[in-house]
């Protein structure tokens, strides 16, 4: 599916999502993909919350503001439960790489950077550079 096969007005796929019928569904166009993010409410810790957000569209761009969603762990457990048997091209919605050293996709949450920030397989990375030994099974 493209953007081209969305329409705006009615959104709802034809013929999927059953228990999802009396639900008023939304369309995300390309510049309100742009402003979501994810990512943890502080550094990172363990079992620290995450937090979605993103901006809706507004006609005028003063009414913007930013929508931020909490996410516990628990939250982020479901949607790991969710995703889990995707693709990383479909779980990513195309967002992994090409690896910089043997041309294969990579998905970005396992890649790593080799020297020139490119992203590479963890198993490319010691094979081209070097590294410990248990690196190479990830």
């Amino acid at each position: 599916m493209t953007e081209n096969d969305i329409d705006p007005e009615n959104p709802r796929p034809e013929g999927h999502y059953p228990r999802f019928r009396e639900n008023t569904w939304h369309y995300v166009p390309p510049e309100l993909a742009q402003t979501i993010s994810l990512g943890p409410a502080g550094e990172g810790e363990p079992g620290q919350d995450w937090v979605l957000t993103y901006t809706p569209e507004r006609r005028e761009e003063s009414d913007r503001e930013k929508v931020l969603v909490r996410l516990t762990p628990r939250a982020l457990q479901e949607l790991y439960t969710e995703t889990r048997g995707l693709t990383p091209d479909d779980r990513q919605a195309g967002h992994s790489a090409e690896c910089d050293l043997c041309g294969n996709s990579v998905a970005l949450d396992e890649a790593v950077p080799n020297p020139r920030g490119e992203p590479v397989h963890r198993y490319c990375y010691v094979d081209a550079y070097g590294g410990p030994e248990w690196l190479k099974d990830y």
